[in-house]
């Protein structure tokens, strides 16, 4: 029963240290200090770095924990490539920091990567989307000069013209690359 006691006194005890001895009701409107600034969410753009690869780069304020250079994601490349063997195709999709600082980027879900496989007349083949079952929020970094791969494997496609596009859909940096191929019998 004193241990009782005691583990209730030290409740409130913590209770009491944590609120200042105040006891309040929780906020549910937002202090005047915020309701009289109006919060701006930084604006996005998007560039072109050539006709295969897109990419959306937040504002400059966003990278401010990135030892102060503003350039690195314009030092960030993206290449893809593939062989045919039998019966399998590989695409390696990669992504390179030319920066001279690393580079860590960050992911809503553990899913890195998505593609598409299209027929030459826009008809999807085949593709992996984002899922949102894998919640757990992810990393990558990246060393200078570091480089990422993605090993994609895919049954071979009946023969014809199709076009393969990848996604690298992190929160500072979205980068798309795709190339055309063809399967021949």
């Amino acid at each position: 029963m004193a241990l009782k006691k005691g583990i209730i006194f030290s409740i409130i005890l913590l209770l009491t240290a944590c609120s200042n001895g105040k006891i309040t009701e929780t906020q549910e409107q937002p202090s005047s200090k915020q309701s009289e600034s109006s919060i701006e969410l930084p604006s996005h753009k998007s560039v072109k770095i050539d006709k295969n690869i897109e990419a959306s780069i937040p504002a400059k304020d966003d990278f401010d924990f990135q030892d102060g250079d503003k350039n690195v994601l314009s030092l960030i490349e993206a290449s893809i490539s593939y062989t045919q063997e039998k019966d399998v195709l590989l695409f390696v999709f990669q992504i390179t920091n030319n920066a001279k600082h690393p580079f860590t980027f960050h992911f809503d879900t553990m899913q890195q990567y998505t593609f598409t496989i299209r027929k030459a007349d826009g008809e999807v083949v085949k593709e992996l989307k984002m899922t949102t079952n894998k919640k757990l929020p992810s990393t990558l970094f990246l060393k200078p000069g570091g480089t990422v791969v993605y090993d994609v494997s895919v049954k071979k496609l009946p023969h014809g013209s199709y076009t393969i596009n990848f996604v690298f859909p992190s929160k500072e940096l979205t980068l798309k690359k795709s190339i055309d191929f063809s399967i021949e019998e």
